[in-house]
């Protein structure tokens, strides 16, 4: 029988597994990353892990964020290596990377004034709940730029490793569940993302879709 264990570890593989061909389509240039987008997404991952393992969290609902963070890393670096890390463009992109920013000191200052006793230990809790749904919500943001850019030109994305993500979130999604039920603040991440990476997937296909027009009109021509 397949434990809750095995599933979560699954999750973390498949996770992995997707960053694997994403990279080495990034290395090729056959997908063309958001810099601004991966950069949240490794720096608000993070947090989220962090304040998942906050509210006592199981590793088995933090191996696939501590997989997508480290690995997010990865993809930034490509940015940076191809030059094209840099400050965010638009208002939106702005907003949710101040918006991570925000979250880490208003969390450090709850964190230490809990520890100076300032605050109760239950008004710590409820504040660290805030900033896990705000982080989450964050990362629903940080899908803006790479969502509206996909769709503008899917040829910059693939869908292989958004769908394999997909599958991995819905897997932790399903960990989730058995845990701690359909109800609980841990749910939102993995069916938040399972839906933004299964939409990056649908709007990845349409290359598929642009290519075959533009070879159309090259035979008209």
């Amino acid at each position: 029988m397949v434990t809750v264990y095995t599933l979560a570890l699954l999750s973390g593989l498949f996770q992995a597994l997707g960053y694997l061909v994403y990279i080495r389509k990034s290395l090729r240039h056959e997908v063309e990353p958001n810099p601004t987008t991966w950069f949240m997404f490794a720096y608000g991952t993070a947090m989220l892990a962090v304040l998942e393992w906050d509210r006592n969290a199981d590793f088995t609902l933090l191996i696939l964020p501590i997989t997508c963070a480290l690995l997010s890393l990865r993809v930034a670096a490509i940015c940076w290596s191809q030059g094209r890390l840099k400050w965010p463009d638009t208002w939106l992109e702005r907003f949710a990377f101040l918006t991570d920013l925000s979250l880490t000191v208003a969390y450090i200052s709850v964190w230490l004034a809990s520890r100076n006793g300032a605050i109760t230990s239950a008004d710590r809790d409820l504040l660290v709940l805030v900033f896990l749904v705000l982080t989450n919500a964050s990362t629903i943001v940080s899908f803006i730029p790479i969502l509206g850019g996909t769709w503008g030109d899917p040829r910059k994305e693939h869908p292989l490793p958004w769908s394999i993500w997909c599958f991995a979130y819905c897997t932790l999604g399903y960990v989730t569940y058995l845990e701690h039920g359909v109800w609980s603040e841990f749910m939102i991440y993995p069916v938040s993302n399972a839906l933004l990476h299964g939409l990056m997937g649908v709007f990845a296909l349409r290359r598929y879709g642009s290519a075959l027009a533009v070879r159309s009109r090259s035979n008209q021509s």
